[in-house]
């Protein structure tokens, strides 16, 4: 340790041989650098504050209406792309600042001074907008920050008329297409439905399989018809047969009681069914019960008269002309019956030779009602987005889902805010030493000298065994104390010029400033 101190001390005392010109030299460092920071430009800050209100009376109003896009989201990327170059060459061009360029490296050096200056603070929280730049000029300054809020608000406002703008017309272009396609596939299925006329779903195609049924079970009804009819005709033929043969002399029963019965059973079938719909003090129904007691009335007069067959001649019996009226009208009947037999099988066969066109056709138009109601459903869909999106473009041109409120306009500065000179020229006092403190230093390495028996000894490798003092006269210690005095009064002589300086930086800039114009060129 006791070296290192040694050492330090020896360059100090190497360095102190050439303190007048350490002195000279932080005076010309005092005095360049004065000369500088007097010449500095006077800066012009101009600010500008905007808030954006990105929370409107429209937005809950049109909630179901119109998209509400995501506007902070939307002015983070805007502010974060404000200083493009292009916006820059407007900026630059507006406040008149490229007619000084000459070169290209000109007008890239002055894109990039704007890009570095201007100043852009954004509180997120209450979405309020700083905009600051500094000039030389005071008119280029506020032309800078006023260039710079006009795009700002223009392009917000554009950037939501281009993207509802964009959006509404890829709608519109998907609409007519939708429509088209939604046209073709109607023209599709009215063709296909004049192709097959009789086997569509509508026309009885649908309740196909009900019809073939229904088909079925009325040829099983007449089918039991024909054969009870049958049996009822077989019968009759046999009672003829053994009237023809003379066989029966008993009694028979009156082929009239037989049929006033029929008459009856039919009466009160209607009876019936007259008095699901109408009181018994109906007109019809009193009229039918009537009629019904006069054919029990004739039947039981038929009935106490029974007729006896006997051999003889049958076309003279009145039972056997009974029997082939009734024979005549069961055949008529199944003639009848054979007819709807025969009408039903070909309407039943008909019916399954059509099942596989049926099929077909229903598969098919089927296809084609699902792809109509696909495009329909899609035609519908956009359609509302179309209307969504017109109402969203039409909120976006109102301004009505973003507002800008200028709080602080720019104006034109009448007052420099800077550069900070006296904060420069308080810098100058140990910029200033600190330069004549190295030029010492690098002259006490540049001509060193023994400043001691130690420093000498460790060179030479020798020890030292004595070392004579400098003795000096009364006058020489004057001498020596009156420079150091000097020294010492010429050093606070700088550091009080340099804070006097500090002190009055602005008006010496003026007054600097005023005895250059005064110079001659």
């Amino acid at each position: 340790m006791r070296e290192i101190y040694i050492r330090i001390l020896g360059e100090i005392r190497s360095a102190w041989r050439y303190r007048w010109l350490a002195l000279m030299t932080a005076f010309i460092v005092a005095l360049a650098g004065a000369y500088y920071v007097l010449e500095m430009p006077d800066q012009y800050e101009v600010e500008a504050r905007v808030q954006v209100d990105t929370e409107s009376m429209l937005g809950p109003l049109l909630a179901d209406l119109a998209v509400s896009p995501d506007l902070n989201t939307r002015l983070q990327i805007l502010t974060g792309t404000l200083l493009s170059r292009d916006n820059l060459q407007r900026i630059a061009n507006e406040a008149d600042m490229m007619t000084r360029a000459r070169s290209s490296e000109q007008e890239e050096r002055i894109l990039d001074g704007l890009r570095r200056n201007i100043q852009l603070n954004a509180r997120s929280r209450t979405n309020l907008y700083e905009i600051s730049y500094r000039s030389d000029r005071p008119d280029v300054a506020r032309q800078v920050v006023q260039s710079t809020l006009d795009i700002l608000t223009e392009q917000t406002m554009g950037m939501s008329l281009s993207d509802s703008a964009t959006a509404t017309g890829f709608l519109e272009r998907q609409v007519e297409s939708y429509e088209e396609r939604l046209r073709e596939s109607e023209q599709r299925i009215a063709a296909f439905k004049r192709e097959n006329i009789g086997l569509l779903p509508e026309q009885g195609g649908r309740d196909f399989y009900a019809r073939l049924r229904d088909a079925e079970n009325a040829l099983e009804d007449l089918q039991s018809q024909l054969r009870t009819a049958a049996n009822r005709r077989d019968s009759l033929r046999q009672e003829l047969r053994n009237i023809e043969a003379g066989q029966l002399s008993e009694d028979v029963p009156n082929p009239r009681v037989t049929m006033l019965d029929e008459q009856l059973n039919r009466s009160r079938q209607r009876l019936n069914e007259l008095l699901l719909s109408y009181t018994e003090n109906h007109p019809d129904v009193r009229a039918l019960e009537a009629q019904i007691e006069r054919q029990l009335a004739e039947r039981e007069r038929e009935a106490a008269n029974p007729t006896r067959q006997t051999a003889g001649d049958p076309t003279s019996n009145p039972v056997y002309q009974e029997l082939r009226i009734r024979l005549n009208d069961w055949n008529a009947e199944i003639a009848a019956l054979n007819s709807q037999v025969e009408d039903r099988e070909r309407r039943i066969a008909n019916l399954r030779s059509q099942v596989d066109e049926l099929t077909d056709v229903e598969t098919r138009l089927a296809d084609l009602n699902r792809d109509y109601e696909v495009t329909r459903e899609r035609y519908q869909t956009l359609l509302s987005r179309l209307s969504t999106a017109e109402m969203s473009s039409q909120a976006d041109a109102a301004g009505g889902q973003m507002r800008f409120q200028l709080i602080d306009p720019p104006q034109t500065p009448s007052n420099p805010t800077g550069p900070p000179r006296t904060l420069y020229m308080m810098a100058l006092l140990p910029v200033s030493l600190g330069a004549g403190g190295v030029v010492a230093f690098l002259l006490g390495q540049l001509r060193p000298v023994f400043q001691g028996r130690y420093s000498l000894s460790e060179i030479t490798g020798r020890p030292v065994l004595g070392s004579v003092s400098l003795v000096m006269t009364r006058r020489q210690r004057r001498v020596k104390a009156g420079a150091l005095s000097l020294f010492m009064l010429m050093v606070v002589a700088l550091a009080a010029a340099i804070l006097a300086g500090a002190l009055h930086a602005d008006l010496m800039a003026d007054e600097l400033e005023r005895l250059i114009r005064r110079l001659p060129l």
